[in-house]
This record gives C-alpha cells, structure tokens and sequence, in this order.
C-alpha cells in the first residue's frame, strides 16, 4: 500500500464506488451537473429533479476532485446536504466555482442517497479529459 500514492488511491475508491453502483436507476429523482464557463474559471452546479407526482426527500454529496498531473497536486472538495422536493420540482442544490489550467482534470461526481444510506440518483462529469485524450 506504500506503494500507492494519494492521488491513486482516490481514483481506485472513486472508479470502485462508480463500478459498485454502476446501474443507478433515475426513476424518482434525477441528479444533474450542469457546468458554465466563466471568465477561465468553471461553475459547477448540482441539481435535482423529481421526476414523480409526490414530494421526494434525499440526502445529496457533490464531490470535486481536482487533478494537476504536471505539478502531482490534488484538492478535493465536498459540499453535503439535505434537499426536499415538490413533485416535478427542480433544484439547485450546491454551487462551486474553481479555476481550470491546461493540465488540469476535475472529476465532479453527484450523489443522492435515500434514509437507507442507498444511492437512489447520480451524475458525473470530468473535465481537461479530452485535452488528455489529445495528447496520447
């Protein structure tokens, strides 16, 4: 495990937990990420819908998780939550703003969970992924 770095370690957890629950049924509440350029810097906006006639309750988690592979440094960014929703409402829950270099990739993923601790929605999006592409 010394092995590994802390880097590593983050993308093996965060590409098990999407592999686990990889068939995520977005039946009740859809989770969205929306992203906006803004003067070089990205905002990162998390919503939620009810896609149902009833009100819907969750717990939501949107994680950031940004990638300097030149520079190997790493930031991490959690913002959680409880959110209530009108049926077919939609929701803006949680707002992050971060700036993007050229050989940055952000893994922006959301998450919704049920009282069960169940994830019941998701989305995820990453960024500086296609100037990686190019490179290769």
């Amino acid at each position: 495990m010394r092995f590994l770095n802390r880097h590593t370690i983050t993308l093996i957890l965060f590409y098990t937990t999407m592999a686990f629950f990889g068939q995520v049924p977005q039946d009740k509440i859809k989770a969205k990420i929306e992203v906006e350029n803004i003067e070089g810097n990205v905002k990162i906006t998390g919503t939620a819908e009810n896609l149902t006639d009833v009100m819907r309750s969750a717990a939501y988690r949107l994680s950031v998780i940004k990638n300097n592979n030149k520079s190997n440094n790493q930031s991490n960014n959690d913002q959680v939550g409880i959110f209530t929703l009108q049926p077919n409402e939609i929701q803006k829950l949680s707002t992050s703003q971060i700036n993007l270099l050229e050989d940055d990739e952000v893994i922006v993923l959301l998450l919704f969970y049920d009282e069960n601790k169940q994830i019941i929605a998701k989305d995820r999006v990453v960024l500086g992924e296609e100037k990686k592409k190019k490179i290769q």
